[in-house]
């Protein structure tokens, strides 16, 4: 099972981890992980590449654990990034809703 996790900060979303695999499908064919990975590492290049907004990354480069965090970025960027965050949290549970054996999805208040 995936876990994705959202954390939150004064209300707005700081960080998100994804880690574990969806098992729906045989490694190359699991589209609830690709979905999950996809719709991650376009949010992280958003932010990164087109946003310039200053963020934390780790990552396995096997696959299975990332981990953004744009905690540590000004005030105003982290506002700015909140269209990308919170879309990326819409996308993850129209996941959840339609694959929900194979995610599990928590919001934190930290």
């Amino acid at each position: 099972m995936i876990e994705v996790r959202f954390l939150r900060k004064s209300g707005q979303l700081v960080a998100f981890t994804y880690e574990g695999h969806a098992d729906f499908d045989e490694y190359g064919k699991d589209i609830v992980c690709a979905a999950v990975t996809a719709q991650c590492m376009m949010t992280y290049n958003g932010l990164d590449e087109v946003m310039k907004i200053r963020n934390v990354i780790d990552m396995n480069q096997d696959g299975g654990y990332l981990s953004v965090s744009i905690d540590s970025a000004a005030p105003d960027e982290k506002k700015d990034a909140q269209i990308l965050m919170e879309t990326l949290l819409l996308g993850i549970k129209a996941i959840e809703l339609q694959h929900g054996n194979f995610i599990k999805l928590i919001e934190e208040e930290v």
